[in-house]
This record gives structure tokens, sequence and C-alpha cells, in this order.
């Protein structure tokens, strides 16, 4: 006979928003591969069916759905079963120096990064999709950024900022319901995001950058297997706290 391994996702489902492409695609390959169900939600429909058929139909389903809007959100609250976990791993990045930071940019980043997550988190628990009593999990996917304050990432780093302060607030809340709250506080990692930083910055400086990193870039893989773990029972004992993955990038290096 053997024991199931307190790593193993057999049994639960998971919500992952952002999870048709990078970290959130990364994070719904993993959950199938250690035995849970997911449920993917994202603007483009056509990755997200891509997703279904690698995963499987008894793995993996989708609801597609603009979180930045109040409808998205209803929509795949009231689509999604009951689960046992979710993932925010939805997120978009801009580099902008203060000087010319505008209400219309500073809008689009919090909206997806930080209120969305807000609202449709709101949302779950009023409508009770999230099991109690279980050690449901949420993972949020944050940034290290908001940990060192990078020039001209103010508006990046302060919605991340914004998401890891929130979840230790989530945490507490829900942890007489059993629901964990975490937050993965990333550094770099190499996804097509990162790839767009190229375009703003020169290549040389991404290279430089690359270069303080111990255990180099980081990839999405990197990210999902921990996801893994906070959602799993291994963690059954973990909320309200985050998860710095950078390589040593800020632990190793002066």
């Amino acid at each position: 006979m053997t024991n199931k391994t307190p790593f193993s996702l057999e049994g639960k489902h998971i919500l992952v928003t952002g999870a048709s492409s990078g970290i959130g695609l990364s994070i719904c390959r993993a959950i199938a591969a250690s035995g849970g169900k997911v449920t993917g939600t994202a603007r483009r429909s056509e990755l997200l069916d891509n997703m279904v058929r690698e995963l499987g139909r008894n793995r993996a389903s989708f609801i597609e759905a603009d979180l930045s809007l109040d409808a998205g959100i209803e929509k795949v609250t009231a689509a999604v079963p009951e689960i046992n976990g979710l993932v925010y791993a939805a997120g978009i990045s801009k580099l902008v120096p203060l000087k010319f930071i505008k209400r219309q940019q500073l809008e689009e980043i919090m909206n997806i990064n930080y209120f969305s997550m807000v609202l449709l988190l709101a949302q779950l628990v009023r409508q009770k999709k999230i099991v109690k009593n279980t050690y449901s999990s949420i993972v949020l996917i944050s940034s290290v950024a908001q940990q060192i304050g990078t020039k001209s990432s103010l508006l990046y780093t302060g919605s991340k900022g914004a998401m890891s302060a929130a979840g230790r607030v989530m945490a507490n809340e829900l942890s007489l319901q059993k629901i964990r709250v975490n937050t993965i506080e990333p550094g770099m990692v190499q996804t097509a995001m990162a790839s767009e930083m190229e375009d703003i910055l020169s290549k040389e400086t991404v290279e430089q950058d690359k270069r303080q990193y111990p255990l180099g870039y980081g990839t999405p893989e990197d990210v999902a297997n921990a996801a893994v773990f906070l959602l799993s029972d291994a963690s059954k004992w973990m909320t309200g706290r985050s998860l710095t993955l950078d390589g040593g990038r800020y632990s190793l290096l002066d």
C-alpha cells in the first residue's frame, strides 16, 4: 500500500488566474502533475484551450474572463466550482520614473495587480466557494521588488507591496475558517514579461543584472514548484508568510 505524500494535490481543485502563459501556465502544469485539478482563467481563450488540451480535460478546465472588469470577476465566481485553493498569478509590469507617472498608468497597474485580486477573493469568500476547515490555500504571486525599491519600478512595486500587505490581513481574517493565505515573492524570472525588459533597458543592462544572481535568473517552473508546496498539506501550518525566491540575489551579495 502506497501512502499519499503531503506534497500531493490529489483531491484538490485549484483556481489559477493568469493561466494562459508564463508563471500562471507553469503553475497549472505543476498542479496537474501533482495530482490536482485546475481551472485556469485569463482573457485569451485560445491559449487557455491549449492548456486544457495539454493537461487533459480530466485535469483541467478554463473560464475566459477579464479580471480587470467587475463583470469578469462575477463571471469567474459564478462559474467556478467549490475550490480548495487559488493562485493569483495575473499581473502586468511597467517601468516609469516617478516624474513621468500619470493617473491612467497607476490605475491600470493597480487594477489588475491589486484591485482585481482583492475583489475576486472577496467574491469567492462571500459566495463560500473556498472550502473551509480543510486548510485550503490562497497563494498570491507578488514580487521581491516590493522589498527593495528598484528605480523606475514604483508602479509595479507599489502594486506588489499592496498585495503582500493584503495577504497578511486576509490570512488573519480567514484563519478561523482554516483558509491559509501566503505570498511568493520571486526575483527575476525568465518569462515573456522579463523579455520585454530588454526592449526597455539595454541587453547589456539585463546581462549585468543577471550576473548579480548567484543561482542565475529563475524559471516559471521554480515558482510553480513553490506554489505547489503552499497549496499542499505539506504547508498546512503556514499562513500569513512571504516566500522569497531570488536565487540568493538579495541575501548572498552586498
